[in-house]
């Protein structure tokens, strides 16, 4: 479990702020969340089968459809350059 001064260091580094209300809400889903990993780390597992059959008959068809051309698929980039996604630079 963690707490709130946790979440609070947590909050600092990821440069984000909540309200007390948002706060408590997502200490209770964290808490939860480790909670539920926790219960599925110490679960009795030997001799157990979890593999489902699937029935291939529910499975969708495979069908081919035409994708968007390359025009369509750069058009909202905000950079472009020679018909391909143009990014800034980040090493030198």
């Amino acid at each position: 479990m963690i707490s709130l001064e946790e979440l609070k260091h947590l909050e600092d580094l990821s440069r984000l702020e909540f309200t007390d209300t948002a706060r408590e809400k997502i200490l209770k889903d964290i808490n939860s969340m480790i909670d539920f990993a926790s219960q599925i780390q110490n679960a009795d597992c030997e001799n157990k089968s979890f593999i489902k059959s699937m029935d291939m008959k529910d499975l969708r068809e495979d069908e081919p459809k035409q994708g968007l051309s390359q025009e369509e698929v750069i058009s909202n980039a905000p950079m472009k350059r020679k018909g391909c996604f143009a990014v800034p630079r980040i090493m030198d």
